[in-house]
């Protein structure tokens, strides 16, 4: 991704409550590098067509200090809460940005809600839920004086605006969307009668339950329960709301006050050498390296006078920062480096592999002269000895 171009295009101006709910709400979520990762977005956009300049990823890189994989768990993070889509056209990533919802449409949201409380805990919750609710000014006694248009003014003649350019069109964020085979037409066919109107169950609606299915893990009896209580024809308009209340109160009785716990998804994808930089490896096995700029002249060197993958370039030094805190020579990363080869070692993937097996290895701890067992790789008495023979 670090030779790709980029470019933002955003919903609006972010308001003072907008950014309140950002930073109040949506930040526990997000953790600090997706938040900024949206907030410079935003400040990256022109204020008149909301839309930015052409940009490397590396620049976006160099700019929040990001490791590659932390951009990208960034941006998994802000398309998979609602505030992003992402799209990709040869080598370039338009990023569209969406606005956050409402106070009120986050905490009524069939996931966000729960995820906040389960992020931050009960007592937490309450506080930001005061911070943003306030009891409503009753009208009741009221009565409502206000004109309508045609009482005010004569119209003789309108016409109609036509225009091929874009006008400015402020549009929340839909929450979040679940990627799953819920099976609404089972559900619907299952309701009963006075439910039975497709009208009502808009896609908005119909991405809410199948929110509220994942996260609460309801059946579908449970689902026709809330939909039943959450469905008024006088106060239709308020459907949405009335789900995820109805959803909460149901797993509240046969649940107690247990609450849910929603975690950011674990990968299966291993890491792969080629991705990494000398850099994030010196970082990673060698932060307290003393002369890091001669070191990367020694990788460079080595890396121009060998032919073969980086993952196994990689492989080799993260050997040699294993054993030392400083990077050997150049005639010791090529001693390891013909040492993996002579065991066919010639392949990214044969040189994760390799320099992942690990054995047992009996260490004797001096201060209490008792035998102690840790793991270690399967390959570092061998390499140890072969660096320690040409100090």
């Amino acid at each position: 991704m670090k030779t790709t171009s980029f470019w933002v295009i955003g919903s609006g101006a972010l308001s003072q409550d907008d950014l309140s709910t950002l930073a109040l709400l949506y930040q526990p979520l997000l953790a600090p590098n997706a938040y900024g990762l949206y907030m410079v977005f935003n400040h990256l956009l022109d204020c008149k067509t909301y839309q930015s300049d052409i940009y490397t990823t590396r620049f976006l890189l160099d700019m929040l200090n990001f490791k590659e994989s932390e951009l990208k768990a960034s941006l998994d993070k802000l398309e998979a809460i609602g505030l992003m889509s992402t799209y990709l056209k040869d080598d370039l990533y338009m990023f569209k940005l969406s606005m956050p919802l409402s106070p009120r449409q986050f905490f009524l949201d069939g996931i966000l809600g729960s995820f906040l409380k389960s992020e931050i805990g009960e007592k937490n919750f309450q506080v930001l839920f005061n911070r943003f609710s306030f009891k409503e000014v009753r009208k009741d006694g009221y009565i409502n004086q206000t004109k309508s248009f045609d009482q005010v003014f004569q119209v003789k003649s309108t016409d109609q605006l036509k225009t091929t350019n874009y006008i400015i069109d402020r549009k929340n964020g839909k929450g979040v969307i679940i990627n799953t085979d819920f099976d609404f037409d089972t559900l619907f066919n299952a309701l009963p009668a006075r439910l039975h109107k497709k009208r009502i169950f808009t896609k908005r609606i119909q991405s809410q339950i199948a929110s509220i299915a994942y996260v609460y893990g309801f059946q579908i009896d449970d689902m026709i329960d809330i939909l039943s209580d959450a469905y008024d024809e006088n106060h239709a308009s308020l459907f949405y709301e009335r789900i995820g209340l109805s959803a909460q109160k149901l797993y509240e009785r046969q649940n107690g006050n247990e609450s849910i716990e929603i975690d950011v998804k674990s990968t299966d994808e291993r890491p792969n050498l080629s991705h990494i930089t000398p850099q994030e490896i010196i970082h990673t096995y060698a932060p307290k390296m003393t002369n890091s700029s001669f070191a990367l002249q020694t990788i460079r060197q080595f890396v121009e006078r060998n032919a073969v993958e980086v993952g196994v370039i990689n492989a080799v030094i993260i050997i040699c920062l294993r054993i030392k805190n400083e990077l050997p020579s150049l005639n010791y990363l090529e001693k390891v480096l013909s040492t993996l080869l002579q065991k066919g070692i010639t392949t990214e993937s044969l040189a994760y592999d390799y320099i992942m097996r690990e054995q047992e290895k009996p260490k004797v701890k001096s201060y209490n002269k008792q035998k102690t067992e840790r793991f270690v790789p399967e390959w570092m008495s061998e390499f140890e000895a072969l660096l320690e023979g040409n100090d």
